[in-house]
């Protein structure tokens, strides 16, 4: 009965990860890895039961299962995985792995890990280090989890030096910094998460490329999506992204060529989209609505902006010593009529700052209504 159990549950692991894209844009393509090997138990009765669940890690093999009842939650532990395994809990809510507020509650640190059906908590709080979930490997799978409440200065995931990780169907809340914090890894997927009352962003990607940020709910974060110097060639797409505290996509200095597309961004308080001292990014395809600024730009250059929504802002777009950007049939709910919508922004004299110029960017051919931008369930916000 427990295989049975295990068997179903793997099976739900693959149909999650097969969802088709059903035509969007973004760049995914991963599979779920393999298991041949035996299944160990941890909390229940029999044979091949174990009373922790690190007494289980460390006697699996490449390619075995291991599988937590919750009749023990919550297991007070400090997980390291090395080797390439299925760790799968009972019940998401109440199995429980607890860290006491100590460093990281998991630490992958093999190839070809799936983790899932747990609740992550309690980790240490030294601010980028401690992590409830820390994969320092390639191609794991963390699905079907609530990471939360990990340290005040913590972070709920981090993939560190991990590449073609994929994390989906997750809840990631009350983490004390980021929800998820890419470093130095490349095409991962972040994918169907919620992401909610995270003490920073709910995800930040630095030095890492090629990476897909889809089809996620943020909101009540300090901010959603920030990308950091090193951060090139990523993909942010068709996420709902509302009611932060500071800004909905945050675009930093040296995150260059980024296309975030058909997300839809509502009352971030102060930015829909701030980019500063970043080059060849593509903002598009996005409803920005109802921010202080829908968009703000300084010292940002061939920035690509066409076919958004701005609506109900405060200042719909501003820019300061940014230079050949280009603006293309946004729709504006301050502009009326059929002729060019006038952006306006400023240009400082390097060597005289207090010197203004008052300068104004073209959209020549402005939408005359809103776009209907679906959702990727091809619902219209």
């Amino acid at each position: 009965m427990k295989k049975r159990l295990l068997l179903g549950i793997t099976f739900l692991l693959v149909i999650i990860l097969s969802i088709p894209t059903h035509g969007m844009i973004v760049k995914i393509g991963f599979q779920s890895p393999t298991y041949f090997g035996s299944t160990h138990y941890v909390g229940g009765d029999g044979p091949n039961n174990y009373t922790t669940i690190q007494q289980a890690i460390s006697n699996a093999s490449n390619g075995d299962a291991v599988f937590v009842f919750d009749e023990s939650s919550p297991y007070f532990e400090h997980l390291i995985i090395n080797v390439s395994i299925q760790l799968i809990g009972e019940n998401t809510t109440t199995t429980i792995i607890d860290g006491e507020n100590q460093g990281d509650v998991v630490i992958f640190n093999a190839d070809d890990i799936t983790m899932a059906g747990f609740t992550v908590q309690h980790s240490g709080d030294t601010p980028k280090v401690d992590a409830g979930i820390e994969t320092r490997s390639n191609r794991n799978v963390i699905t079907g989890n609530r990471v939360i409440q990990n340290g005040r200065y913590a972070i709920g995931i981090l993939l560190n030096g991990s590449s073609d990780t994929v994390v989906t169907e997750n809840f990631i809340s009350e983490n004390g910094n980021e929800g998820v914090f890419l470093q130095d890894s490349f095409n991962c997927t972040i994918k169907n998460n919620i992401f909610t009352r995270n003490g920073h962003c709910a995800v930040i990607i630095s030095d890492s490329s090629r990476n897909v940020i889809v089809q996620n709910t943020m909101y009540e974060n300090y901010a959603t999506v920030s990308l950091w110097q090193g951060a090139i060639d990523n993909e942010i797409a068709w996420n709902l992204m509302r009611n932060q505290e500071y800004s909905g996509v945050g675009i930093w200095p040296g995150a260059n060529n980024n296309s975030i597309h058909h997300n839809y961004l509502s009352n971030n308080s102060l930015y829909g989209f701030i980019i500063t001292c970043a080059e060849g990014n593509i903002i598009a395809n996005n409803t920005i609505w109802g921010s202080n600024e829908g968009i703000r730009l300084i010292m940002s250059n061939t920035t690509m902006i066409k076919f958004n929504n701005f609506i109900d802002n405060n200042i719909n777009a501003v820019f300061e010593n940014s230079s050949f950007n280009r603006w293309k049939q946004n729709y504006w709910d301050d502009h009326h009529g059929i002729w060019p919508k006038c952006i306006k922004g400023l240009m400082r004299i390097p060597w005289n700052k207090t010197i203004v110029i008052h300068w104004i960017n073209i959209d020549w051919f402005p939408a005359q209504k809103p776009y209907e931008i679906p959702l990727m369930d091809g619902e219209v916000r």
